[in-house]
C-alpha cells in the first residue's frame, strides 16, 4: 500500500490562461512474482489506484478549476532482474528492476470544481460522479501503457519486507472520441509504497 502521483499529459496549445497540475492518491496492491532462472523473474499484480490530476484557469480566469479524483483497477505484467543480493539467500538486502506493459479500467471519476455563475458575478461549486452509462464526453475506460519498477527489500526467511517505487506511462488517449494525435491526453503517474511477502517454496 501508499501513495500515488498523477498528472495529465496534454497539449493546451488551444486554451489560453490553462494548465494541469499533479494530484495525489491512494494505491493498493496485491502481487505475485515467479522466479525463472536466477536472478530473471515475472512479476504480476492487481492493483486499485487512484490518479487524481486537477485542470486550472490561468492569469484572468485565476479561481476557476476543476478536480478529476480517478479509481482504476490495474494490471502489469513485468519482468524482473535481481541486481543485489545477499550471499545468503535466506536473509539479507536485495535490489530488483522490473519493467513491462499494464492495462487498466477505469471504474470511477467523480468531479470537484468551481467555476464563475454565468448569470451571477461569483462563483459556484459543482460536485459530481460522472455517468458512464451515458458517458456523454466519451471517456476510454480501457487503457494501456509502460511500467517501470524499482523495489529494496530485506528478506528473513520466508518473509520479506519491502520498499518500491512504479512508474506507469500512459499510451492510450483518455477520449475515445480524438482522432488528433497532437492532442492525445495520457495519464502519467509514480506510486511509492511499502510492502511485506512470503515465499511459498
Amino acid at each position: 500500500m501508499g501513495y500515488t502521483y498523477s498528472n495529465l499529459n496534454a497539449n493546451l496549445s488551444n486554451l489560453v490562461e490553462s494548465k494541469y497540475s499533479v494530484g495525489y492518491g491512494f494505491g493498493a496492491s496485491l502481487t505475485g512474482e515467479y522466479a525463472i532462472r536466477k536472478p530473471v523473474f515475472l512479476k504480476t499484480a492487481v492493483s486499485f489506484l487512484q490518479k487524481n490530476y486537477t485542470f486550472r484557469r490561468t492569469g484572468r480566469r485565476l479561481g476557476w478549476y476543476t478536480k478529476y479524483y480517478n479509481d482504476f483497477l490495474s494490471i502489469p505484467f513485468l519482468v524482473g532482474v535481481t541486481v543485489l543480493s545477499s550471499a545468503d539467500k535466506s536473509q539479507g538486502v536485495w535490489l530488483k528492476i522490473a519493467g513491462g506493459t499494464y492495462i487498466e479500467y477505469l471504474m470511477r471519476l467523480q468531479r470537484k470544481g468551481q467555476y464563475i455563475a454565468l448569470t451571477e458575478s461569483r462563483y459556484k461549486k459543482v460536485s459530481e460522479t460522472y455517468d458512464f452509462k451515458k458517458n456523454e464526453n466519451m471517456l476510454n475506460r480501457l487503457g494501456y501503457g509502460l511500467q517501470g519498477q524499482l523495489s529494496l527489500g530485506y528478506s528473513f526467511k520466508k518473509w520479506t519486507f519491502y520498499g518500491t517505487c512504479n512508474y506507469q506511462y500512459g499510451l492510450s488517449d483518455i477520449s475515445i472520441a480524438n482522432t488528433n494525435k497532437n492532442m492525445q491526453k495520457t495519464i502519467q503517474s509514480y506510486m511509492i509504497a511499502a510492502g511485506t511477502s512470503y515465499q511459498f517454496n
